[in-house]
């Protein structure tokens, strides 16, 4: 009997530990045959209402330039470009980015030996690139829900900086193929 008790309490103690739902894989690769414009990355502007999750804009910048160019669809630049009218050809875009950070925490009891605790962190993205004559533009949204749920007081371990690359390559992805699409109309 006691042999019984154990293993469904090891069995309990490991099924509570899985604390991460699966990642669907994105795939940007190659949508373009041929490179539609080139992009010139300019103000970036994150406004970031999560505690602990937190993205720099070199983090940042570096993901969506390696998304973009992966879509075969965009030559990406990071050099500062003074205007508008400063770009060299009509294919040339300024891309002026607004990234959107939340974090939520909800808890709950579910009985004395398992308490529920489950943090849901959000990126949304805005893409706005333009030149003398025409706008394109995109947005894209984020999301990862984390279960940090406790049994019988124990946590199972958190990885913070896996759960940001996670989020942050899957909102850097979808944006570049919701910009990727914006071009495709303008032609």
């Amino acid at each position: 009997m006691k042999k019984v008790l154990s293993i469904g309490l090891l069995l309990l103690f490991f099924v509570g530990c899985v604390d991460k739902q699966s990642v669907l894989f994105i795939n940007n690769m190659g949508l373009c045959t041929k490179s539609m414009a080139t992009l010139h990355v300019n103000a970036l502007e994150i406004e970031n209402n999560a505690q602990t999750f937190n993205v720099t804009p070199e983090e940042f910048t570096i993901a969506l330039v390696n998304a973009l160019k992966e879509t075969n669809c965009f030559v990406v630049s990071t050099a500062k470009v003074e205007s508008v009218h400063a770009l060299p050809s009509r294919n040339d875009y300024l891309l002026d980015t607004k990234v959107s950070l939340s974090q939520d925490k909800e808890k709950s009891e579910e009985n004395i030996f398992k308490s529920v605790e489950k943090e849901r962190l959000l990126m949304i993205i805005t893409l706005q690139s333009r030149n003398n004559g025409n706008r394109a533009s995109a947005n894209a949204k984020s999301e990862i829900v984390i279960d940090k749920s406790k049994i019988l007081g124990i946590k199972p371990e958190s990885d913070a900086e896996g759960d940001k690359r996670t989020l942050l390559k899957n909102a850097t992805k979808k944006i570049s193929i919701a910009l990727s699409d914006a071009f495709i109309k303008l032609q």
